[in-house]
């Protein structure tokens, strides 16, 4: 199991070495699905948002670690290879999986638009 990001499935602008890494994870957790698939064994990456960590110390709709750990392990148990375990990894792994290029759009434009304070 890998965890991952929601940042490792588009780029976001403000954290470009974060999500970076995290593609590069979301690219090998792909890469050890397929070489392990054949015996059996599972591979996992897991996609969350902001989780209330000290990075995220300045996100706003954080999750609790202790959410995000009770999903990984309802979604071990199920056998998903995919776990988004919070309702905003859930938002943007339904846009990555149905279109990949939206979403990234949808971010970029996102990130362009000033703060509002």
């Amino acid at each position: 199991m890998n965890i991952i990001s929601i940042a490792g499935l588009t780029m976001f602008p403000s954290f470009l070495s974060h999500s970076l890494s995290k593609a590069a994870l979301h690219s090998l957790t792909q890469a050890t699905r397929v070489f392990l698939g054949g015996q059996g064994t599972l591979v996992i990456g897991v996609y969350p948002g902001p989780v209330d960590t000290d990075m995220a110390a300045q996100a706003l709709d954080k999750v609790s670690p202790e959410s995000v750990a009770a999903a990984i392990l309802d979604g071990i148990e199920a056998g998903i290879e995919e776990i988004y375990p919070d309702p905003m990894a859930r938002q943007f792994g339904a846009a990555y999986s149905s279109a990949p290029k939206e979403l990234e759009r949808q971010v970029a434009a996102e990130m362009a638009e000033p703060a509002v304070a």
